[in-house]
């Protein structure tokens, strides 16, 4: 597997959007800017949608119905709006302040409600121990009624680690285990920072350290996929999955599953 396939750098020009695939069969990407007062407009087909505000201010119509997301400063200082929108929606968009979005698509129904989601929906988990603290906001997880799409967002605070122990979702063996492919979209605090990934398989016939900087983003088709925020950094992440059952069960590497049980 070429890097390219798990780290893809993209500009996005505002008003604009750019679909990001890497390949992947189940989750269309793309992150959309607007200025204040700019709009955007889009009838979904046969997917489902699920919009992030990362920071900013917004006025969504959808189904006939206004739902205003922010205002947010940016994911590091306030928590995150969202809105889930089911396949066959039209929705525009308007900026009441500069702004960023991300859109995550995937196959959905046809029918349904969208579901607003505001930050006193979040579920939030600090999880981890010692240098692999974090802390993890389900934004459309329980939260939404989906077919396949699952969203939240990790913080890690400068030199910790998250997806860790390191774990992997690539075979669909229920109930042990359920296929998901995921993406992440990374941002840095402050922006010039940096951040590390790895992506390797039990036969190591995959395996890579990969350099993540602000807005890179990271595509898993398959193996385990653990990361750490440089010291100095705070390292957030965007996590989308989608897989043929909405069911999160991973599987830890077992070299290294020792670790949940340490003091």
């Amino acid at each position: 597997m070429r890097p390219q396939e798990l780290k893809i750098r993209k500009s996005f020009k505002n008003g604009k959007t750019r679909l990001v695939d890497g390949e992947l069969k189940r989750i269309r990407f793309s992150v959309l800017r607007l200025d204040a007062g700019s709009k955007f407009s889009e009838k979904l087909a046969g997917d489902e949608l699920g919009i992030v505000l990362l920071s900013g201010r917004v006025e969504i119509q959808a189904a006939g119905n206004i739902y205003r997301l922010g205002p947010r400063r940016d994911v590091f200082r306030d928590p995150a709006w969202g809105l889930y929108l089911p396949g066959k929606t039209t929705w525009k968009i308007q900026a009441l302040r500069k702004s960023e979005l991300a859109l995550a698509y995937a196959p959905g129904p046809k029918k349904g409600e969208p579901q607003l989601i505001t930050p006193e929906q979040l579920v939030v988990h600090h999880r981890g121990k010692d240098l692999f603290q974090r802390k993890v906001s389900d934004i459309m997880v329980s939260q939404v009624v989906a077919k396949n799409l699952l969203i939240g967002e990790t913080v890690n605070k400068p030199g910790q680690w998250s997806s860790y122990p390191p774990h992997r979702h690539d075979q669909h063996k229920p109930p042990r285990q359920y296929y998901l492919e995921e993406m992440y979209l990374f941002k840095v605090n402050p922006f010039q920072g940096f951040g590390f990934q790895r992506v390797y398989t039990d036969d190591r016939k995959l395996d890579q350290a990969l350099v993540i900087e602000n807005n890179d983003i990271a595509i898993f088709k398959k193996g385990y996929h653990p990361v750490s925020a440089a010291p100095g950094y705070e390292l957030y992440y965007l996590w989308i999955l989608s897989g043929p059952e909405r069911i999160m069960k991973v599987v830890d590497d077992p070299a290294h599953a020792w670790l949940h049980n340490i003091d």
